[in-house]
């Protein structure tokens, strides 16, 4: 797992004393910013990512405000505006002179519909970094052995996804694997319970990634991301013994890094702090296999 960072515990503060803005009770918002201290304090830095301290920080303004997240109207929005685009952006991929790879560069572009890291998502920002997705670089030696991998019969890929919206493109993903390599069997893993505009059964559904996978849930409660240890035993299983493993997201790489599973994380780097302990440049598009990584930080 990734570490957890002075920075991730600023970053933390500020969203959360953000969402308890409408809280007009100054004790009582007094006491739920001292609660988060103490949350954070007592996190396990070493084995303990961000979407982990998070959840637990969630689960308190529930109960000691009354306050959750809705992105339902969010998550719906930006689902129906990339199902607008869908058969453009099908046509873009069956076109391109490799469509797994423009699927790649779509689905990388998609990761910036993230409102648990960015403090405003811009529609119009979204359209220009899909429009300029070819020119996003892929690494090639993961891609190769990527589609080494694809090329094999027999296993399956399980892809965990992470936001709303950003599913639709990787649906494309998906069915371009589909049409490229028949062979595959393909399972999507989507959130256990609402979490920010993070990807659930129902959100699935509403896109169609039924039509391409089966749909399994992860079984997390308030967890932006996927905690091995705390999966339910046929899940985890799953992912131990899939041939491999697509994880979209920060969160997802968040927990997961380190894993030692067959993994190729695919995201765009959000995080300012990504540069310093990772080296990744903001906002660049990462393909990277938990194997081969060097972690730590």
């Amino acid at each position: 797992m990734l570490k957890f960072h002075a920075e991730c515990a600023a970053c933390l503060m500020e969203a959360n004393l953000r969402k308890a803005a409408a809280v007009q009770d100054e004790k009582l918002k007094m006491e739920y910013m001292r609660k988060i201290c103490e949350i954070i304090h007592a996190a396990d830095a070493e084995r303990e990512a961000p979407p982990l301290v998070d959840a637990r920080i969630i689960r308190l303004r529930r109960e000691m405000l009354g306050i959750e997240d809705d992105f339902t109207a969010i998550k719906h929005s930006f689902n129906q505006l990339l199902l607008g685009l869908y058969d453009r952006l099908e046509a873009q991929v069956n076109a391109a002179p490799d469509p797994l790879c423009a699927a790649i560069q779509l689905a990388m572009a998609g990761n910036y519909i993230d409102f648990g890291v960015l403090k405003d998502v811009d529609p119009d920002e979204l359209l220009r970094l899909l429009d300029e997705a070819a020119q996003r670089k892929v690494d090639p030696a993961e891609y190769a052995r990527l589609r080494a991998e694809l090329e094999q019969p027999g296993g399956e890929l399980v892809y965990i996804h992470d936001n709303c919206g950003e599913i639709v493109l990787d649906k494309l993903l998906m069915s371009t694997i589909r049409r490229l390599y028949p062979k595959q069997t393909l399972v999507s893993l989507v959130r256990g319970t609402p979490v920010l505009n993070d990807a659930t059964r129902e959100d699935a559904l509403e896109v169609g990634l039924d039509l391409v996978a089966e749909i399994v849930e992860n079984g997390l409660e308030y967890t932006a991301g996927t905690d091995l240890g705390r999966l339910p035993e046929p899940v985890l299983e799953r992912l131990r013994n899939a041939k491999l493993v697509i994880a979209k997201g920060q969160g997802n790489f968040e927990t997961l890094t380190g894993c030692g599973l067959n993994v190729y994380y695919l995201f765009l780097s959000k995080c300012a702090g990504y540069t310093q302990w990772y080296g990744f440049e903001r906002f660049s598009g990462i393909l990277a296999n938990d194997r081969r990584m060097c972690f730590g930080k």
